[in-house]
C-alpha cells in the first residue's frame, strides 16, 4: 500500500459532513479510428519471443538489484527469419533505466521444423544472486541445457547440459519442458521436466545453486495409453512447498480432469495433508496424477446447460493465507475422442477454481474461444493468476467476458477482479481493438507497489510458426508519469536529428538515404525509408531538451498501417536497440499527449500515430537526451530488404516527467472545506485501476490516529490528478494522507 503525508496546517472551523469530488466511472469504449489501445504503457521485452505455458517461471524479478529477467523462444516466422528460429533469449530488464541487453543463450534451438514454442526457457533467482536459465527441445532429446547470469560480473556461465539418459535404467522418452524451483529450507533446487515413465513429471536436483544437476526422480506415473503420462503446471513458494496441477493424460487422448498437490521435504502429498509418497526422489511406489485431490471433474456441467469435458491446465498458485487457486480451460460440450484434432472444433471455457482449506470451488469465467489452429484442439490464449493478489488473474481470449457473447476473432488480455472469493468477477480490457492477437498472460510474483504483465503479441500458426512479439506493461505505485509532450524531430542544418557521429541529416531522393514525406505527419513532414523501394538508411539520433531536471519517460513516434508491417529501430544506447513494429506497438491517444498532435493520415491509405517505448532517463545539470533511430526494411520473416511494406515513418519523439505519488496542493476554500489533489495514473493507462482512499488527522505525534475522509475514490479518467473535498475540515491544525490499497 502506498501512502502520503503531507505537512500542511489549517486553520478551520468545522462540522462533520462528507462530499467526495471526482468525475464519474466513464464505460469502457473504443474509438471508431482507434486501433491498439493498451491499458498502461506496453513495454517491449523482445521483438520477437514466444513461449509455452508449461515452463516456469518464464519471468522472475530480482527485487534486490530491480531487475526484471524475461525468458522466450525465437522463431523464423518473426523478425529476422531463419538465423533468429529457435534462439533461447533472456532479457535483463533493468527498472529505473526502463530497459535492457538482451542475450541469447543458444542459437538455433529447434524442434518438429522450427523455434518451437516449447523451447522456451524456466527462469529461476537463485539464493547467491545469480540467474538460472533452463532449456530443452520439444521431444527432440534428452537434453536440458542451463545456464548461470552473474550480475556482480555481467557474464553467462558456459552452457552445460543435463543427459536425462544417465539417469539409472536410463530413460524411455525425451524430454520436455523446463521448471525450476528453489527450496531453502531443503536446500535444494529442483528442475520439472517431461521425461521418463511415457511421459511422466521427472525432476532433476542442484545443492550448489544450479552449478551441477542430478537425477532426482519421478514425481508420479502412468498407465493410460496415449501421448503422455499427465500435463503438470507448478508453483513454488521459494522455502519448503511446490504446489501442482496436474491432468491425466493430454486432452486429446483422454478425459481429463484436473488434480492438486503439493511437494514438501521431498515428499508429495494432497490438498488437505495426505501423504502420497515418501520419497519423490526414487522411482518407487510413484503415485498417479489422478490419485490427488480432484479440482475439476471431466463432464461437470457448469453453467447449467453446459457439459465441460477434456480439461487442461493454465495457472496455478498458493497464496500466503493458505489459499490456492487456479484457472483451467475444458471443452463445451464437446467429448470428441477420435484422436484427430483437425477434423473437428469445439468453443472452450476458463473456470476459476479455489481451495479455502477443505474444499475445491470452482467458478465458470467466460467462454475462451475455438482453437488456435488446425491439429491442436485444446490450444487456447491461456490465463494468469496474480501471485500478489488473490482477487486478481487475466485472460487471453476473443470473447468479452462481461457479455460472454461478444467475439472480436482477436484474442485481447482480459482482467477480471473478484470481492467475494471468486463467485463473481468484474471485468476491464487490458488491450481493446488488436490488430494482432495477445497470448499468454503471465504476471510474475514482485511486490505490494510493484507489478507487471507479459504477454506476447502476434500471428499464432502453429506451435511451430509463430511471428511473436513480447510485450508487458509494468507499473509502480510510487509514481504517476505524467502527460506526455511531443518533440518533432527536425533534419538539415540546425535540426534536432542528425547522423549518430553529429553530422547533419541532409534528406534526399537517393537510394539509401532518409528522406522527407511532405504533407503528412506532425509539423507537416516525417523523416522516411523504403517507402516504395528495397534500401537501408544510416542510424540517426535525436536530441532532445528536457524542460527541468527530474526522471523522464521516453518514446519515439512513428506511422504505421494496418494493411502493412511499418516499423521503427530505436533506443537509447546501440546494445538496448529494439525494432518495433506497428502491428506490436500501441496507437497515440490524443489526451495523452499536452499538445494536440496529428494522429490519422487517410491519404495513402489509413496511417495512425504510433508509440514505442525506448526507456527511462534521469537528468540533472544535463538536460539533453540522445534516442537512437534506423530504419529495419527487412521482411518479416526473411532477411530481404524491401519496400513500402516495411517503410519507417520517423515523426518525432515524446516524453513524460515521472513523478512521485503525491499530494500535489492543499488549499481552504470555506470555512470548513479542504480541496486536496493528487497526482494519479488515468484509469485508462494503468494495469491496477486504483482507487484511494483520504484520512486526515490532526497531529502526527505518537499514538497517530487517523480518521478516514473518504475511500473508494476512483482515479479520474482521462486525466493525471485526482480531486477530493474534505467538507468536514475540524480543529486548528490538520494533516491528510491519500493511500493507494
Amino acid at each position: 500500500m502506498k501512502t502520503l503525508t503531507p505537512k500542511y496546517r489549517f486553520s478551520a472551523a468545522v462540522t462533520v459532513w462528507l462530499a467526495v469530488l471526482t468525475a464519474p466511472v466513464l464505460p469502457v469504449f473504443v474509438w471508431a479510428q482507434t486501433r491498439d489501445l493498451i491499458n498502461g504503457n506496453a513495454v517491449q521485452f523482445d521483438d520477437n519471443g514466444i513461449w509455452t505455458w508449461y515452463s516456469d517461471e518464464r519471468a522472475v524479478v530480482d527485487t534486490n538489484r530491480n531487475k526484471l529477467v524475461v525468458g522466450c523462444v525465437e522463431n523464423a516466422n518473426g523478425l529476422g527469419g531463419i538465423p533468429r528460429d529457435g534462439n533461447i533469449n533472456v532479457t535483463i530488464w533493468d527498472v529505473p533505466g526502463g530497459s535492457g541487453p538482451r542475450y541469447t543463450l543458444r542459437t538455433n534451438l529447434t524442434s518438429f521444423g522450427g523455434g518451437d514454442d516449447h523451447n522456451a526457457p524456466g527462469l529461476l533467482v537463485m539464493p547467491n544472486g545469480h540467474y538460472l536459465a533452463l532449456y530443452t527441445g520439444h521431444n527432440q532429446d534428452s537434453n536440458t541445457w542451463y545456464r548461470t547470469y552473474d550480475p556482480l560480473t555481467d557474464g553467462w556461465s558456459v552452457e552445460t547440459n543435463f543427459n536425462w539418459s544417465a539417469q539409472p535404467d536410463g530413460t524411455d522418452f525425451n524430454t520436455t519442458y523446463s521448471n525450476p524451483f528453489n527450496l531453502t529450507a531443503e536446500g535444494r533446487t529442483y528442475n520439472f521436466a517431461r521425461s521418463n515413465g511415457h511421459g511422466s513429471p521427472n525432476c532433476i536436483i542442484s545443492t550448489n545453486y544450479g552449478t551441477n544437476w542430478s537425477y532426482g526422480g519421478e514425481l508420479t506415473w502412468g498407465n493410460i495409453p496415449g501421448y503422455v503420462q499427465g500435463y503438470f503446471k507448478y508453483w513454488g513458494n521459494g522455502v519448503d512447498r511446490i504446489d501442482f496441477i496436474c491432468t491425466e493424460e493430454h486432452p486429446r487422448n483422454y478425459t481429463t480432469s484436473i488434480y492438486h498437490g503439493y511437494i514438501s521435504n521431498a515428499m508429495s502429498f494432497k490438498s488437505d495433508g495426505t501423504l502420497m509418497d515418501t520419497n519423490i526422489l526414487d522411482k518407487l511406489t510413484m503415485p498417479t496424477p489422478n490419485s490427488f485431490t480432484p479440482v475439476f471433474t471431466n463432464g461437470t456441467v457448469m453453467p447449467p446447460g453446459q457439459t465441460n469435458y477434456r480439461c487442461w491446465n493454465d495457472d496455478v498458485c498458493r497464496y500466503p493465507d493458505g489459499t490456492i487457486e487456479c484457472i483451467i480451460t475444458a471443452r463445451i460440450n464437446n467429448n470428441y475422442a477420435g484422436g484427430n484434432d483437425s477434423i473437428t472444433n469445439c468453443d472452450h471455457a476458463f473456470f476459476f477454481c479455489r481451495f479455502d482449506g477443505t474444499n475445491w470451488t470452482p467458478t465458470y469465467l467466460c467462454r475462451a474461444g475455438l482453437k488456435l489452429y488446425s491439429s491442436e484442439l485444446d490450444y487456447v490464449g491461456v490465463g494468469s493468476l496474480n501471485p500478489g493478489d488473490p482477487n486478481t488473474l487475466y485472460l487471453s481470449t476473443p470473447y468479452d467476458p462481461r457479455t460472454d457473447t461478444t467475439n472480436s476473432t482477436i484474442h485481447e488480455i482480459w482482467k477480471g477482479v473478484t470481492a467475494n472469493h471468486g463467485a463473481s468477477f468484474t471485468w476491464t480490457p487490458i488491450t481493446q481493438n488488436s490488430l494482432r492477437d495477445n497470448f499468454r498472460p503471465i504476471m510474475p510474483l514482485w511486490d505490494n507497489n510493484d507489478s507487471v504483465l507479459l504477454w506476447f503479441r502476434g500471428t499464432y500458426t502453429s506451435a511451430q510458426i509463430v511471428d511473436g512479439a513480447v510485450l508487458g506493461i509494468v507499473e509502480h505505485r510510487t509514481e504517476v508519469v505524467g502527460q506526455m509532450h511531443y518533440v518533432d524531430a527536425t533534419a538539415g542544418a540546425g535540426g534536432n536529428t542528425t547522423l549518430t557521429n553529429g553530422g547533419t541529416l541532409n534528406l534526399s531522393g537517393s537510394a539509401n538515404q532518409w528522406h522527407s514525406q511532405t504533407g503528412v505527419g506532425n509539423a507537416g513532414t516525417v523523416i522516411s525509408s523504403a517507402d516504395s523501394v528495397a534500401e537501408n538508411a544510416t542510424n540517426l539520433m535525436t536530441q532532445v531538451t528536457l524542460p527541468g531536471p527530474g526522471t523522464y519517460d521516453l518514446w519515439v513516434n512513428f506511422w504505421g498501417n494496418p494493411a502493412a508491417d511499418w516499423r521503427i529501430a530505436a533506443g537509447l544506447v546501440p546494445a538496448n536497440m529494439q525494432v518495433y513494429r506497428s502491428e506490436k506497438c500501441q496507437q497515440v491517444q490524443a489526451w495523452t499527449e499536452d499538445t494536440a498532435l496529428i494522429l490519422t493520415n487517410l491519404s495513402p491509405a489509413s496511417n495512425y500515430l504510433y508509440q514505442a517505448y525506448v526507456g527511462r532517463v534521469a537528468v540533472s545539470n544535463n538536460l539533453t537526451v540522445n534516442v537512437l533511430v534506423d530504419d529495419w526494411p527487412f521482411q518479416t520473416a526473411t532477411t530481404n530488404l524491401v519496400g513500402n511494406t516495411c517503410r519507417t515513418w520517423y515523426d518525432g519523439v515524446s516524453y513524460a516527467k515521472v513523478a512521485p505519488f503525491q499530494i500535489q496542493s492543499v488549499s481552504l476554500s470555506g470555512p470548513s472545506t479542504v480541496a486536496l489533489v493528487w497526482n494519479s495514473p488515468p484509469p485508462e493507462l494503468s494495469l491496477t485501476t486504483p482507487t484511494y482512499t483520504v484520512q486526515k488527522t490532526s497531529s502526527l505525534s505518537p499514538p497517530i490516529s487517523w480518521t478516514t475522509v473518504a475511500t473508494g475514490i476512483p482515479a479520474t479518467s482521462m486525466a493525471y490528478s485526482t480531486t477530493n473535498v474534505d467538507n468536514a475540515a475540524s480543529g486548528t491544525t490538520a494533516y491528510y494522507r491519500v493511500t493507494w490499497p
